[in-house]
């Protein structure tokens, strides 16, 4: 199967998923998750008519939007982001999905203060009992959004969260329950540099359930791609 006719694919689980929930499918934004693959793959993609994509890597992010300049990529970055990287990321991006930190967010603001752009981001929930993965805590984010929502330096969309890698579905319906709960929770705090606009959550194996579940946004990476080394 090629990539268009799995994007097909996708597209038409994440309707079904939507209408399953009674949601209107066109307000679910796919990320098509491109990391393990080369600029040739994504252009094969935005070929079959889909533009947005999430890199995980700073300096894979700036090598394939060079490959691929002058193409209609619209680039999301997914993956943890050290601050002395963001010189690769923020020129590029339209949305910065994993925000995961104090630190990153002062980051932001010289940043923002140093272009003129302020560069939309969302905060990343450390909603699973993993410790490889990152976040803000559950009971602490609330309080983060309050602190930041009048920030002139920032522009912050809503929430990111990615639920536990097990086989049950439980657990992970349960996780992105509770990210849906703080996003909905948050609309009470926008702000001039918060608006709770997006809830992204949902891979490969679990976005249906995230789309169930609230789901604005979901990054698909093997079922567009395939199993890439």
């Amino acid at each position: 199967m090629g990539i268009a006719d799995r994007l097909r694919a996708v597209q038409d689980r994440i309707a079904q998923a939507a209408r399953a929930a009674g949601r209107d499918p066109a307000t679910i934004q796919l990320v098509a998750v491109s990391k393990t693959v080369e600029a040739a793959a994504i252009a094969e993609l935005l070929a079959a008519g889909h533009t947005v994509c999430g890199e995980s890597r700073p300096q894979a992010l700036r090598d394939k939007a060079r490959a691929l300049a002058g193409r209609p990529v619209r680039w999301h970055f997914i993956g943890p982001l050290q601050t002395n990287k963001i010189k690769y990321v923020y020129p590029i991006v339209e949305l910065i999905h994993s925000v995961d930190r104090p630190e990153l967010l002062d980051a932001l603001r010289q940043w923002a203060r140093k272009t003129g752009r302020r560069c939309p981001c969302l905060l990343e929930v450390h909603i699973s009992d993993e410790p490889t993965k990152q976040g803000f805590a559950p009971d602490e984010v609330l309080s983060v959004i309050a602190g930041l929502r009048n920030d002139p330096d920032l522009d912050v969309r809503g929430l990111m969260g990615m639920a536990p890698f097990v086989s049950e579905e439980a657990p992970v319906r349960s996780a992105f329950r509770r990210l849906a709960e703080l996003f909905r929770a948050s609309r009470d705090l926008e702000g001039p540099a918060y608006h709770a606009q997006e809830l992204s959550m949902g891979m490969t194996d679990d976005y249906p359930i995230a789309i169930e579940e609230g789901a604005t946004i979901v990054r698909i990476g093997r079922a567009l791609f395939g199993d890439h080394p």
